[in-house]
């Protein structure tokens, strides 16, 4: 096939294995329809043996999805474990042109979402509206980590979803409906790199294991 051909240049051979190699969404999760199936995500495995779902990013977009339900009342809460070795971007992300990222989001029932990332230049804590016009009305950012310091390490991360919630947003929202990782770079037209692992939506009642 083309991929083999050695007389075609490497850029096409490359090409032709990832299209003879489809990266399909890892099992239960999938592709927001309206930014398409980037092909950014694919199933892996941390050094202990749990299941992850690793994110490069280069020049694209994509939003990956897995439904999961809780109740949003006092105590509920988000926890995961990441890996994040590279950043798209070294700006600070708040501005449309810089605007790289990589994420996990929380959506809620009123159509608002909370997105958790790790900036290049922001300080941890950062809040603000998603800068992309079409997302400004439903997104908003947090960052919870910042810098260098960090990358390459696995980490463990936790988030007071109701707290967060009825802090930036207040609004009428009564439940969480999916969580997503978000992987952005088609503005700077960087490399992404991150793996995600041990997601868990946590309410009053249950723990939900979402990976």
């Amino acid at each position: 096939g083309l991929a083999g051909d050695q007389q075609l240049p490497a850029l096409v051979r490359a090409e032709a294995r990832r299209l003879g190699e489809p990266a399909d969404a890892p099992a239960d999760w999938d592709y927001l329809w309206f930014v398409g199936p980037g092909e950014l995500y694919r199933p892996s495995r941390t050094p202990d043996g749990r299941a992850a779902i690793r994110c490069h990013t280069h020049r694209d977009a994509g939003i990956l999805r897995r439904e999961a339900r809780a109740a949003l009342v006092p105590g509920t809460r988000l926890r995961w474990s990441w890996r994040v070795d590279e950043l798209p971007v070294d700006l600070a992300e708040d501005t449309l042109p810089s605007h790289d990222y990589v994420s996990i989001a929380v959506e809620f029932d009123d159509g608002q979402d909370l997105t958790y990332y790790w900036s290049a230049a922001l300080p941890e804590g950062t809040v603000y509206r998603c800068p992309i016009p079409t997302w400004t009305h439903r997104e908003t950012h947090v960052v919870v980590r910042s810098g260098r310091d960090g990358l390459g390490r696995w980490l463990d991360e936790e988030r007071d979803l109701y707290a967060d919630y009825r802090r930036i947003l207040g609004g009428p929202a009564r439940e969480v409906l999916r969580v997503w990782l978000i992987a952005n770079s088609l503005f700077q037209r960087g490399h992404g790199r991150c793996e995600y692992a041990s997601i868990r939506l946590i309410d009053h009642e249950r723990t939900l294991e979402v990976l």
